[in-house]
């Protein structure tokens, strides 16, 4: 789905695009007259072997690997972005057998929960996600330079809303698989609960429906800071004390991926958005700074 136009980007057609795919934007996610779209990595295909690994998570999706690989649930591209070695979760009574407070190693975030060829199959939603992240760190050092800014300038960066989607939902599944996410009385979410639809989305070949699928907060005023990112949990909305999804914080924005239909609201508040375009937009002293999601 293209952007809606916004012509001051126009100027960038014959730039590197703000993907970082290193190909002139008018070859790559620039579609005229000032519209965006950046495709996602689409359908995600494993040769087909008839086998299912029953330590695989994806093994009802069938054409299973023998071999079953220590996966990292949490990518580590992106772990290495925010730590060198250990990462401390506060507040975080689903994850880890429901401890306040935690601080663990970069390679304590792995486990067996995936076979190799679902394993290898992935990898390149870990990457989208890596450059996503890279350009959000840009985004809030742009931000900040703004105010201190000696000339004019103007930046803007692009992703895939729909790859970072099915990131989330990777991130939520590996999770769940390795038995990390309880909810607040300890009770573990086992595996056998991960919905289908969550296996499709995941490897391309549906869009979650609402009230499923990733959302994002922002909003004008909204406190920048720095801090890299913190993982957490949403409760359900019917008082019951099971887990509706998975919450990334950053520092200028907040994703929110809902997994169960037993979240039973979608958000009103006008600051959610589903399946958004322009997230940011800051403009100041004649400098702008933009992030835009396709989708």
């Amino acid at each position: 789905m293209k952007s809606a136009s916004m012509p001051w980007t126009s100027r960038l057609s014959h730039s590197p695009c703000p993907c970082r795919s290193g190909k002139p934007a008018y070859d790559c996610c620039w579609r005229g007259n000032g519209r965006w779209e950046k495709a996602s990595v689409g359908i995600i295909d494993v040769d087909k072997t008839d086998f299912m690994h029953d330590r695989c998570y994806l093994s009802p999706t069938g054409n299973c690997g023998t071999k079953i690989t220590r996966e990292h649930f949490i990518s580590r591209n992106i772990l290495e972005r925010i730590t060198t070695s250990t990462l401390k979760f506060e507040n975080v009574s689903h994850f880890f057998g429901g401890k306040s407070t935690v601080e663990i190693g970069i390679d304590a975030f792995s486990a067996k929960v995936l076979c190799d060829a679902h394993n290898s199959a992935l990898s390149t939603l870990d990457t989208e996600a890596g450059l996503a992240f890279s350009k959000i760190e840009d985004l809030f050092l742009d931000i900040k330079r703004i105010g201190e800014a000696k000339r004019v300038f103007k930046t803007f960066y692009l992703s895939s809303g729909v790859d970072i989607e099915r990131w989330m939902v990777k991130v939520y599944c590996g999770l769940v698989a390795a038995g990390k996410i309880r909810g607040m009385r300890g009770t573990i979410v086992h595996r056998d609960t991960l919905p289908p639809c969550l296996f499709d989305s995941l490897m391309g070949r549906s869009m979650l429906d609402s009230p499923l699928g990733l959302y994002v907060h922002s909003f004008v005023g909204q406190t920048r800071r720095s801090g890299g990112l913190t993982f957490g949990t949403i409760q359900l909305t019917d008082g019951s004390d099971g887990v509706g999804g998975l919450m990334l914080s950053l520092g200028v924005m907040n994703l929110v991926l809902v997994t169960s239909l037993g979240f039973g609201e979608t958000f009103s508040d006008p600051n959610w958005y589903r399946h958004p375009t322009l997230l940011f937009n800051v403009r100041q002293s004649g400098c702008r700074v933009a992030y835009l999601f396709t989708y």
